[in-house]
């Protein structure tokens, strides 16, 4: 492993459009597989939808790569760890927490209303961290947020520590972790499920992202790829051996093939390989995938259950879903998200600024 300086590190670069459009095609992925086949499995349409798109998790798992790229460039290109997480949670959280208010009449509404949100599901999801307090996610396809999240604290942590310039140190032994823990404690579940120290475990487990590092460390490495760091070959075999532990810890559940072409298809957008991606619809929709992301599981849940149930066929009552949750979309994202995202940055801008000013003024001692 060798030892890189920050300026290795952070070369800027221009936005990568074709990450942009992968941010889209992830988020039309996931609302495919919600509100078709996991709306099917769960809630059953009055007469079959005909077909159904189960590849939800591969949306997952392209994300989670794209993030550990994005997010790793975000980083060291700020180089300050609090404007990182300033800016991220700028991005995420009001939006977020209203999301979360707005829950507590959603999910009061068939189908949703057999498990209406009570006060301490609430305030545990209002935390951002709701599983890691034993509690479920208010909408279930927020559980990547949860990730998101700590992929955030992680990253800033081994920044912080100095294990990303020494980073096949810090992503590999969280990788190794992963190798260990997440077989003994999935082995343990069915004897000890309630033993306290199964239970501290695998909360640690969720807060270290044990099942998912090995994701994230692909994204990092093909970010040092990118950038020049380090050996190329070394990184490569970092992403081999990182998949290799994926796949350990997975049982069965991603294709390795899927795997590869997914990283292949990440790595062709962040060298610019893909002007295929580049239109403008596709583009458009990664601006507002967050509040699509957000906004489209449970209330489309409710929405094709009344069409549904009121006579409409199953393939008009998903279509009005699909096109209520782009229209929410586009109402959330431009009058809602983007005005308190940009009023927050001004506010954090201007609070950089007085704070640099008082650290330049402040009297030698």
């Amino acid at each position: 492993m060798t030892t890189e300086s920050p300026q290795a590190i952070l070369k800027p670069h221009q936005r990568i459009v074709e990450l942009d459009a992968l941010r889209a095609l992830a988020a039309i992925n996931l609302l495919l597989f919600h509100l078709s086949y996991v709306y099917a499995v769960k809630y059953g349409f009055v007469s079959p939808l005909g077909w159904d798109w189960p590849y939800g998790k591969y949306g997952v798992e392209m994300f989670f790569i794209l993030s550990g790229f994005v997010n790793s460039m975000s980083l060291m290109r700020r180089g300050k760890p609090v404007d990182f997480v300033a800016a991220r949670m700028i991005r995420i959280v009001p939006i977020f927490l209203m999301v979360i208010v707005a829950n507590l009449w959603i999910t009061r509404q068939m189908p949703l209303s057999s498990e209406p949100l009570g006060a301490a599901q609430f305030f545990a999801n209002m935390t951002l961290l709701p599983r890691v307090l034993g509690y479920e996610c208010v909408d279930p396809v927020m559980w990547t947020l949860q990730v998101e999240m700590m992929f955030y604290i992680t990253i800033v942590v081994l920044f912080k520590i100095g294990a990303l310039k020494r980073y096949f140190v810090g992503w590999g032994t969280l990788c190794a972790l992963s190798l260990v823990v997440c077989p003994l404690l999935d082995a343990a579940t069915a004897v000890h499920h309630n033993a306290g120290w199964f239970v501290v475990l695998s909360s640690i487990r969720l807060l270290m992202l044990l099942d998912f590092v090995p994701l994230f460390a692909i994204g990092f490495l093909l970010y040092m790829i990118k950038t020049g760091t380090g050996e190329k070959w070394q990184n490569l075999a970092g992403m081999v051996v990182a998949c290799g532990v994926f796949h350990s810890i997975d049982h069965g559940k991603h294709n390795p093939v899927a795997t590869v072409l997914i990283i292949a298809l990440v790595t062709l957008c962040a060298y610019g390989k893909m002007p295929l991606l580049r239109v403008r619809p596709l583009i458009y929709v990664s601006t507002i995938s967050y509040a699509l992301y957000l906004c489209h599981n449970n209330l489309g849940c409710v929405l094709m259950y009344r069409l549904n149930h009121s006579g409409i066929p199953a393939n008009i009552s998903f279509l009005m879903a699909v096109i209520f949750s782009f229209s929410l979309a586009i109402i959330v994202t431009h009058r809602i998200e983007q005005p308190i995202t940009e009023a927050l940055r001004r506010l954090w801008a201007r609070y950089r600024t007085k704070e640099g000013s008082a650290t330049v003024a402040a009297p030698a001692r």
